[in-house]
């Protein structure tokens, strides 16, 4: 009988989101998400089978965060304009300075993956479709309530909102300052 693991997995999996996030995929080589982790390389393989497949549980725990504040701005917020609103704000206007210049874990992985990874690429994508049914969602509710044109598609406006938000944590990676960030947040729900 196998002996059990000596190690939370929660943590472990915490630790290789952090290095994931910090240098991207390709740059967390497996001495660096081990050194992160604190697990050999056997225990790694065993739990996870390869680095991709850490990556994924990685992802899928990033997501469970991301969860949290979609739960506290998009579900919450009884006003959808007011939600979305708060929402993206939450995304880009993040205190935690280490926290702003990393980006979106998702969004980065894609972006890395574009060409060079579509199985991972597609995996990280398919992992933003509940925010942007969430997005669609409440722009369907804020035209039911005539706070929006109705002539314009919840879905492609939805759309436009995942770019915002791509842009908005591109533009917290780079430091941009948290008025110019509230000044493209304003200018992009002006769109809708």
């Amino acid at each position: 009988m196998p002996r059990p693991p000596e190690y939370n997995r929660i943590d472990v999996v915490n630790a290789a989101m952090q290095v994931f996030w910090a240098e991207g995929y390709e740059s967390s080589s497996i001495q660096k998400l081990l050194s992160g982790m604190g697990l050999n390389r056997g225990s790694l393989y065993a739990a996870f089978g390869d680095k991709e497949g850490l990556f994924l549980e990685a992802l899928d725990m990033y997501v469970e965060e991301v969860a949290v504040t979609l739960k506290a701005t998009l579900w919450s917020i009884d006003d959808p304009l007011l939600a979305i609103r708060s929402f993206l704000e939450s995304v880009c206007l993040i205190e935690d300075e280490a926290i702003r210049s990393r980006g979106c874990l998702l969004f980065n992985s894609i972006s890395e993956f574009a060409h060079v990874n579509h199985h991972l690429a597609d995996e990280a994508e398919q992992r933003t479709k509940p925010l942007n049914a969430l997005f669609e969602k409440r722009l369907a509710e804020a035209q039911s309530l005539g706070l929006i044109n109705t002539q314009k598609s919840p879905k492609a406006m939805a759309d436009y909102l995942l770019t915002l938000a791509v842009g908005l944590r591109m533009h917290a990676k780079m430091n941009t300052s948290r008025e110019t960030l509230q000044g493209i947040i304003n200018v992009g729900l002006s769109a809708l």
